[in-house]
């Protein structure tokens, strides 16, 4: 019985043997080799290419096949009686053994494999930031000296000149192909608040700009005492436009890498005259905020705004024709800020003569005594626009945790004597939480 047992065992092994290896694939390295064991006798051996793989009898039953170069080459073995015993693909790979580790040296946290199918490289793995697997794409492609081609995000200016952001490279390398994911893409909140202040409101706070030295559009000291909330904060409860006014809070959200745009305003047509024919075109105007942003590691984020405020000017105005004009203000940097970090920008300056006469009609102009019939007034405003930014990584909340705000009906007694029973400090501070936010949680 345990013959019968034995034999049987035998002739199942030998089939198995024999149904895995007589068809399929082979896949090898440069220079690595892999036996192939038939379970009847081998005859005769052909591969049809010995160039890129080649082999050895080792004994009756058994031969071994190793890769001699890239590419790929048939395998067949025939017994005594020409039957094909084995009838097999042979795939020779280039090695990558030392690219995973230099891989693994630089990135130790990540989890990702180096493989080829043909002549293409192809990264596969989970990593955790966007930083790692830009930097283990360019790990690759510089050891395997692939062709490189640099793509980034450019900024177009009015004047026509081009600017590019750095910081916002991309490198495509030619015959590699990068299916890495990112466990969780971050996303960077950038909360903006603009604001325009008269000089003198700016001084009485405690900070001058104006120092030599500076120029527009730079950061400027810290505010001792105060924060960049309570920045706004008191020019929001001053109430006085005069003095000053928050111009606009844009909020918003990008995927690390990517670039977001916001524009509150028009266009107006400006019309030219070429080659006797006419031409419009449709400038923008009004508060503009363009902004590029990357999550570097440790959770840095490098964040390049170019925020912009411009309105309609019409001093070129009078009563037979208009000529379009803009006052414009735009500022540009490029930082680094940690986490929740803001920051404050300021310096944009704007100056404002005006120069008012009335008189009586050809009374007024009399000389000395055409004074007692004429008005003149000069008023001078100096204004300075003020941008503070905080930053923030976030996250989309779950269906279930989003809080919607409530509209709550007033009536003009009970706003005239401050009596409220329905909102409580905790609804308000809700709402305040929803707002802050921009519809996501940190």
């Amino acid at each position: 019985m345990q013959r019968l047992f034995t034999s049987l065992f035998s002739l199942m092994f030998s089939f198995l043997a024999f149904s895995v290896s007589a068809s399929g694939s082979i896949y090898l390295m440069e220079g690595e080799a892999k036996p192939v064991v038939t379970s009847q006798a081998i005859d005769t051996v052909f591969i049809s290419d010995p160039s890129v793989a080649d082999y050895q009898v080792i004994d009756r039953t058994k031969i071994v096949v190793f890769g001699k170069k890239i590419g790929t080459t048939s395998l067949m073995l025939f017994d005594e009686n020409a039957q094909t015993l084995v009838s097999k693909k042979l795939v020779v790979n280039q090695s990558f053994d030392e690219i995973i580790q230099q891989v693994r040296l630089h990135f130790p946290r990540s989890n990702v494999t180096v493989s080829n199918i043909g002549k293409q490289v192809v990264l596969k793995g989970t990593v955790a930031t966007a930083a790692e697997k830009d930097g283990i794409n360019d790990l690759v492609g510089e050891l395997l000296s692939k062709d490189v081609e640099k793509t980034t995000h450019v900024w177009t200016k009015d004047e026509g000149e081009d600017e590019v952001i750095d910081f916002m490279t991309k490198r495509k390398y030619a015959g590699i192909v990068n299916q890495i994911e990112i466990a969780m893409t971050k996303q960077v909140n950038v909360k903006l608040s603009i604001a325009e202040v008269s000089q003198s409101f700016m001084e009485n706070f405690g900070v001058q700009y104006g120092s030599a030295g500076r120029t527009a559009g730079v950061f400027v000291n810290p505010i001792f005492d105060f924060s960049a909330n309570d920045l706004l904060a008191t020019i929001t409860a001053v109430g006085d436009d005069s003095i000053g006014q928050i111009l606009a809070e844009p909020n918003l959200s990008v995927i690390s890498g990517e670039s977001a745009s916001f524009l509150v305003g028009g266009e107006i047509p400006v019309v030219t005259v070429v080659d006797g024919g006419t031409n419009v075109q449709f400038k923008e105007f009004g508060i503009r905020l363009d902004m590029v942003a990357k999550v570097l590691r440790d959770d840095k984020i490098k964040l390049s705004l170019q925020p912009e405020v411009s309105s309609l000017d019409t001093q070129y105005a009078d009563e037979l024709f208009s000529l379009p004009a803009l006052k414009t203000r735009r500022a540009k940097t490029t930082i680094e800020l940690g986490n929740g970090q803001s920051f404050v920008l300021a310096g944009l300056l704007s100056s404002e003569d005006v120069e008012l006469l009335r008189k009586v009609p050809y009374i007024g102009d009399i000389p000395i005594l055409g004074s007692l019939f004429r008005h003149t007034e000069t008023s001078r405003n100096k204004t300075e626009l003020v941008i503070v930014a905080t930053v923030n990584l976030v996250k989309p909340v779950e269906p279930s945790q989003v809080q919607l705000p409530s509209m709550i009906r007033t009536y003009n007694l009970s706003r005239y004597l401050g009596i409220s029973n329905d909102y409580t400090p905790l609804v308000e501070q809700r709402a305040h939480d929803i707002l802050a936010t921009g519809g996501f949680k940190k």
